[in-house]
This record gives structure tokens, sequence and C-alpha cells, in this order.
């Protein structure tokens, strides 16, 4: 895996046919005064290989330019190939490579199967639904990007956790607001539900078995260097609000609302931007990404005495121990929330903020040679004003005890306890007191 996708922590805040146990998340905006028109659209744009079927079970044939699209029929790109439709309304959805693609007249919905689309829908227009996998949202005018793919396995299972889910759907907000609703089950079939909003500039990651993130990402550069927007001709129908949110975004950017945070996420011929901050599982957002953007190897030096693994986030507390016991970096949350090796990513403060444990060590792996293993959680967002605290466990060991030091920084400020644990003990906790912007 080589390439590098960049999250931002920032200020700012098919009638369905989910398979068993998906995550669903539902987002809700008010509607529009005028009735949506998704009864057929116009192939205005096309790149390679695009076809047309009746449904998806139905045979493909190849699609030219000016076509017309019906109601339930198919539309498929294949490798390095793209295709943009525009509907009576001038609704634009835009689909990347490998994607399969549909919309409903009568329920007022477009689809993405498989793949990546890119949606801008008039401000002047009804409402109408947006679905990806697990993800179904209701827009009226807005603009933002889908992605459902299959998931890369092999991310380290913790301590009997539950295995990944098959697919990960993803969604993005370039301008434009909504709310929602999230679901997803637990390793003993559980469901679990959570309420929040989405703005220019917030994407949502969900998963059938853990629960949804809502991460940052760089508008500007995503802009700059999607082929869902640098590999098609003409402006979006919402050009003057896209430019309003990189407005916004560079003003929060100049005032240190947004720290960006390289993240070694990807491999593969992109197709989204740069994204930022590490708030989910890397092997998870794999193959979504891919399908998105298109980002730049960077690394981040290290700062303040912290080995360079894991992210920096506005917050970050760093374990560091050079014995093969298993030693766990906790965080509890001004809402009593903790993130843990149990509980790997929190989202918080209204879907505001999320804090991550972004790199776990079991004790049986060296992080950096010859013998040095590394736990590290971040906090990127908005969060929650109250005490944020920081401590580590020995959860298992040989060894009589074992020597360990803890980090944290937050506003500048570098915290440092050396200290050492024998099997079970907590160490001595480092409490960060918070309040955004300083």
């Amino acid at each position: 895996m080589a390439s590098t996708i960049f999250l931002a922590a920032g200020r700012r805040s098919l009638r369905v046919r989910a398979l068993a146990g998906a995550a669903l998340v539902t987002f809700l905006l008010q509607p529009g005064a005028f009735a949506a028109d998704l009864t057929q659209a116009v192939v205005r744009q096309k790149v390679n290989i695009v076809t047309l079927a009746p449904s998806l079970s139905a045979a493909s044939q190849p699609v030219a330019q000016g076509a017309v699209v019906r109601d339930e029929n198919v539309v498929r790109t294949g490798t390095e190939s793209r295709a943009e439709l525009e509907f009576p309304d001038l609704t634009l959805a835009r689909m990347g490579a490998n994607s399969i693609f549909s919309f409903d007249a009568e329920a007022r919905a477009i689809s993405c199967q498989q793949g990546a689309a890119l949606f801008s829908k008039p401000t002047s227009s009804g409402r109408i639904e947006v679905r990806a996998g697990a993800v179904t949202a209701a827009i009226t005018g807005s603009t933002g990007f889908v992605s459902n793919q299959p998931m890369v396995h092999g991310a380290k299972a913790r301590k009997g956790t539950a295995a990944s889910a098959d697919r990960t759907t993803m969604m993005g907000m370039l301008e434009g607001k909504l709310r929602g609703t999230a679901t997803w089950r637990d390793r003993n079939g559980g469901q679990h539900s959570f309420a929040f909003k989405l703005g220019p500039g917030e994407m949502i990651v969900a998963q059938a078995n853990r629960q949804p993130v809502v991460v940052q990402f760089d508008i500007p550069r995503f802009l700059a260097t999607s082929p869902l927007i640098t590999g098609f001709s003409g402006e979006l129908p919402n050009q003057a609000q896209l430019n309003r949110a990189v407005a916004q975004y560079r003003t929060d950017e100049r005032r240190g609302f947004l720290q960006p945070t390289n993240v070694l996420v990807s491999s593969q011929p992109l197709q989204v931007a740069w994204l930022s901050s590490s708030t989910v599982n890397h092997n998870s957002f794999d193959a979504s990404v891919d399908q998105l953007g298109r980002g730049m190897r960077s690394t981040v030096p290290g700062d303040g005495g912290f080995v360079d693994v894991g992210g920096t986030g506005i917050l970050r507390g760093q374990l560091v121990w050079n014995t093969s016991a298993d030693l766990d970096l906790h965080l509890t949350l001004p809402d009593q929330q903790e993130v843990f090796f149990a509980n790997r990513t929190v989202t918080f403060n209204n879907g505001r903020a999320t804090a991550a444990l972004d790199a776990d060590n079991l004790g049986g792996n060296i992080d950096v040679p010859p013998s040095t293993r590394v736990e590290n959680i971040v906090v990127n967002g908005v969060p929650l004003s109250g005490n944020y605290t920081f401590f580590v466990n020995s959860f298992s060991s040989g060894n009589g005890s074992d020597a360990f030091t803890l980090r944290v920084s937050s506003n500048g400020t570098v915290q440092v306890i050396n200290g050492t644990l024998t099997p079970g003990q907590n160490s001595t906790p480092i409490v960060v007191p918070f309040r955004p912007g300083g």
C-alpha cells in the first residue's frame, strides 16, 4: 500500500435493499418546493467503456454520448472509464471507474450499487434520495460523493473483536448540510444507532459491524485532484456554493481550526482527493478511497519526542514500551466514553469529533526496530470542552514489571510520564483540560 489520503480536523461541523446485518445510514434534509424529475437522464459525457442495461440482471450494451437513460435502467462503467448523466432538473450524477448506477423515478432515488459517484443537485429542485450500499441520503440542493466498495480484509483482530464487514460505504459533502442517523450491529447482533450532522468537508464511513465514523476531508484538494471533478468538463450546478465552501475552508485553515495530518491509507490508481486524519482502520478505507481520489505520499516527522507511528490530531496520546508485554493505551472523553482496544473509534459532540486508537499493539509486533512498541490515540474534529484523561493499563505480561513512556500533546504542549507497571496495573493518568480554539 503506497499512496496517502489526507483528512483534516476542522471546526465545522433504492427503496433500500440492505444486506442482512448491514449498517444503515439515513440522512434527512428539508424537502424542496419542487418535485425532482428522475424519469430519465441524458449521457452528457463518457470516457472509454460505458454500458446500459434494462435491469441489473439483463445484458448490457454499449451506450453513446447523448443517449437517453430510462427509469430503472442500469449504467456501468469499465476500468479507466467514467460517465456523467444529466436529469431534467439539471441534477448531475458523475460515475467513476468500475461503477454501477441506476435511478428510480417513483422513489425519486439514485443508487450507486458499486464504485464511486458524485452528485450535484441545484438548490431550486426538489428532494431526492442518494443510495450507496449501507448509506441512504435525502438531499435537496447540495454536492457530495459516495463510494461503495468491498473491504480489504487483513486488519488485525483485537482480543476477540468481530470480523470486519464485507463493504465500506462512504458519503461526503462538498457543499450543503444534512442530518442523519446511523445503525450498525455489534458482534452479538445487537443493533445500535446515533444521530449526527454533516456539513461541507465532512464525511461518514459506514460498515455493518462497527460504529460509523464521521471524519473531515480537505475540500480544495478534493476539487483539485478527484477525477470525479477533473475528469469532466463544465461546472457543477452549485459552483457558487462550492466556491464559498472552499473560501470558508481556507479561512478556517488560516485561523488554525484545521490541522492536517498525513495518513498512509491506500495504493492503486485513485479516484477521491486528499483526505486527512487517522480515525478509522486504514485497511477498511483502502477499496473505498481507491474509487474517490488522488493522493501524494508525504511523511510527517515526529515532534515533541513522539515516535512517527499513528496520526497527530488536535489531541494526541502515545504509549511507547520495549518489552513483549501487552500494554494498552486508554482515553476517557469528557462525556465518559472510553477509547481503547475494544472501542477503537468513538464519534462524539453530536458527530462533530472523533477519537481513535489508530495504532494498536498486542506486544507481539515491533513498530520501530529493534524493540519499540507503540499505541497511539488521536482526537480530531471539534472536540467537547472538558477533561481528556489518558492512562496506560498492563493487559498481560510475563514480566514482573514493564517500563513505559506516555506522551500527550495539546495546543502545542507535550506532557510526559515515565513509569513501570505490573500486570493488571493502571498508570498515573495525564489529564488534559481542553477548550476548542485554545
